[in-house]
């Protein structure tokens, strides 16, 4: 590490810069980002899944990384504190690093095509009263000390039939080119991938565990559509699509040398300074506006919901597989936590229509489940060999839909601290399931439901409790979160995942998550619109942690109900020959 930062360090010399902004993004700024472009894992280790890093060249001032309180602890192990400091917090607070810095940080470089609009004027805004000059360098400086970068094979796109789609390529652009027009705009730009994907009916296999190519589209109100990709093989699915044209990356700025006078519609949280630039340049007006297509997607049609259960279905058999191959063999003392991630994998794997991971598996045994997005390496991998709780965080993408789940199990003996901190984590997950409200409710005014109980006791986690899911697309799906934070309104047809927990420095981690649909609520006598959820993961809940003396009757009910779904739906997709997985389903759901 002390080497690649001596020599991104020589590099900013060059560049005559005094630090530099590393992003965890590529130009798309998704969650999930190609393995050669883990730009701040490779100059500082940090291999978190949200961060920013500022490289100083300054010797009398250590660089810095910001994150949130998810990552507060995995920053920590997995940083060198001797070239790094690191802080919880975003723009705003790099931005605040910077000017109170400012008398040592005359010029912060940037790679224009890692940060969005948004960001850019937020840190425009907060250092204009100082001397710090912002400096736009178009060669990122990390991939210039790069050398053993990884080189990516293009991988050929594919099309989703209408049966699991629910709605055709062509309505989607008809509706997208009128909210275009409605809002006063010629051209959209649609920055997001897996908007792109969802519009064009169309997945590809760029990233490891999000189903899309790394591609944007420029949408006029008339419906005409200009892809910007470098894989080849839009060619080959759009080729006879006269409203479709293909473009190269590096095409952009010359397609809009040719329009004059025309009104571009832009999302700022993801549309890259660069192209806004390039916008400016050629005197296009830009009109900031929320993405119609990410709301569009967020609420999920008959096809989709469908889809979506019947992955859940498929996830759920191959996860009591799992329990039950983990129960046989944990008192072996030879499992461990890769073991155990690769072992889910395997059993997801034979469904045929299993694609991927949603996600990398969080698998966390005792102190390192305490580590929110804890990923397990050589070093640290953990054998599961003692009394402890492990916590397996874990999702799989099918063709016909994302899952994604969390599950605390025990292994021996529980202590009280154990017990009682798992049950008031179970009854903040069932105060979410069972709440009824009214249409218009915001995510913040659910999110106190999960924590009440915790709070009680004086107790909290440092992460939202529920996020949008896709189908078959990103398993964090905006807009749509219950968070302390969120205005993002709950709306029928939404899926979101409910996923209270407690973290014990040290010792232990617990969440417990599933998967929830957005439904109607019919109250009698009653004329307003309230809704609820309807859940669709299939995997038990961990008993044995249960302390049944802090449940209210309707929670034990809960309880019960919710494992008569899971044996009821997973025992017919058991063979009935199979007696021993069966009997062991019947015991992980019997009634308390």
């Amino acid at each position: 590490m002390k080497n690649r930062l001596r020599l991104l360090q020589n590099e900013m010399t060059k560049n005559q810069i005094d630090c530099y902004f590393v992003p965890r993004v590529d130009m798309f700024s998704g969650e999930e980002v190609p393995q050669n472009e883990e730009r701040l894992k490779y100059i500082s280790g940090f291999s978190g899944s949200a961060g920013f890093g500022i490289v100083s060249s300054n010797p009398d001032i250590k660089s810095a990384i910001f994150s949130d309180g998810r990552y507060k602890l995995q920053i920590k192990k997995e940083i060198n504190q001797n070239f790094f400091d690191s802080f919880e917090g975003n723009i705003k607070e790099i931005g605040i690093f910077l000017k109170k810095n400012q008398d040592k940080f005359k010029n912060i470089g940037i790679d224009p095509c890692l940060i969005t609009v948004k960001q850019y004027f937020s840190l425009k805004n907060i250092l204009e009263k100082t001397k710090i000059n912002i400096k736009f360098i178009q060669s990122n400086l990390i991939d210039e000390i790069w050398y053993d970068k990884p080189i990516l094979q293009v991988k050929d796109i594919f099309t989703l039939p209408i049966n699991k789609t629910g709605k055709s390529r062509q309505k989607k652009i008809d509706d997208l080119a009128k909210t275009i027009d409605t809002l006063g705009g010629d051209y959209f730009i649609l920055f997001r991938p897996t908007g792109n994907a969802w519009l064009l009916n169309i997945r590809g296999r760029d990233l490891d565990h999000t189903p899309v190519s790394r591609s944007y589209s420029v949408v006029s109100k008339q419906g005409n559509i200009k892809i910007f990709t470098n894989n080849m093989s839009f060619n080959t699915i759009f080729k006879n699509i006269p409203n479709i044209e293909i473009y190269d990356f590096n095409q952009f700025s010359h397609f809009i040398k040719s329009i004059k006078n025309k009104v571009f519609l832009i999302d700022e949280d993801v549309l890259p300074i660069i192209i806004y630039e390039d916008l400016k340049s050629n005197k296009l007006i830009t009109k900031i506006i929320e993405c119609p297509v990410e709301k569009a997607k967020s609420i999920k049609n008959f096809q989709e919901l469908n889809g979506m259960k019947r992955a859940h279905l498929k996830d759920g058999l191959a996860f009591i597989k799992l329990l039950y191959w983990f129960e046989q063999n944990v008192y072996s003392k030879k499992l461990n936590e890769i073991s155990v991630a690769k072992k889910i994998f395997e059993f997801r794997s034979l469904e045929k229509t299993f694609v991927c991971e949603s996600f990398s598996t969080i698998s966390g045994f005792a102190e390192n489940g305490a580590i929110i997005h804890y990923k397990a390496n050589e070093i640290t991998n953990k054998t599961i060999d003692k009394d402890g709780l492990y916590l397996l965080d874990t999702g799989g993408q099918y063709l016909e839909g994302t899952t994604d789940i969390t599950r605390t199990l025990l292994v021996g003996k529980p202590n009280n601290d154990m017990i009682e901190d798992y049950t008031l984590v179970l009854k903040g997950h069932i105060a979410i399931s069972q709440a009824v409200f009214p249409e218009g409710t915001r995510g913040r005014e659910l999110d106190t439901l999960a924590r009440a109980s915790l709070w009680l006791r004086g107790k909290d986690y440092a992460h939202g409790t529920g996020h949008g899911v896709g189908c078959f697309l990103g398993v964090h799906e905006g807009p749509i979160s219950i968070s302390k934070h969120t205005d993002c309104i709950i709306e029928k047809g939404m899926v979101i995942s409910n996923e209270p927990g407690y973290y014990r420095k040290g010792k232990y981690g617990i969440r417990i998550e599933n998967l929830e649909i957005v439904s109607k609520e019919n109250l009698k006598n009653n004329n307003k619109k309230f809704l609820c959820f309807e859940n669709i993961t299939r995997v038990p809940i961990e008993t044995t942690l249960i302390n049944q003396a802090m449940l209210t009757q309707s929670e034990i009910n809960w309880i019960n109900d919710y494992h008569y779904k899971v044996y009821s739906d997973l025992s017919k997709l058991i063979s009935s020959s199979d007696i021993v997985l069966l009997d062991f389903l019947k015991l992980k759901t019997k009634k308390i």
